[in-house]
């Protein structure tokens, strides 16, 4: 019986940090901006944003249009969340531009970094992706390295049905 029993608490040990593991958040679905929600900084906001994510740990294709004074914009990136670097080409006001991004989870948190290059300058985007509990909200907080310095936005997203 007391063989029975430490046989049980050790391999109770032993899987406890399969257990405490913490899960990572599918990201997969529609999301719309929510500008009331959410902060630009000194930027004004866009008409909207909509983000179709496919997530399939460790890979996320993200598709994004975007609406704003300037006209409209879709783009589509693939990412991953395994530190490899992965290189897109977008468009953004008119000028299509490689970016090159790495992502890695922090508990449930997404962290990517992504650098690109605008006219000779280095640009460098450190976001924070967070999936609300109810898994009903996403918030992205992104800030950037700019030649005219340091930017914080908070976006944020509901999950359409």
């Amino acid at each position: 019986m007391r063989q029975s029993l430490l046989a049980v608490l050790l391999v109770s040990l032993i899987a406890a940090p399969a257990w405490s593991q913490v899960a990572k958040p599918n990201l997969s679905g529609t999301w719309s901006l929510d500008v009331a929600k959410s902060d630009f900084g000194p930027s004004p906001p866009p008409e909207s944003i909509v983000h179709v994510i496919d997530h399939k740990d460790p890979n996320i294709t993200l598709t994004t249009t975007a609406k704003t004074e300037a006209g409209e914009s879709t783009n589509r990136q693939n990412l991953s969340t395994d530190g490899k670097e992965n290189v897109n080409k977008i468009q953004t006001f008119g000028v299509e531009r490689e970016m090159r991004s790495t992502g890695k989870w922090d508990g449930e948190k997404l962290l990517m970094s992504t650098k690109f290059d605008i006219q000779g300058t280095q640009v460098e985007f450190n976001d924070s992706w967070t999936l609300a509990a109810d898994g009903k909200v996403l918030t992205l907080v992104r800030s950037a390295k700019t030649p005219q310095g340091d930017i914080s936005v908070k976006t944020v997203y509901n999950k359409q049905p």
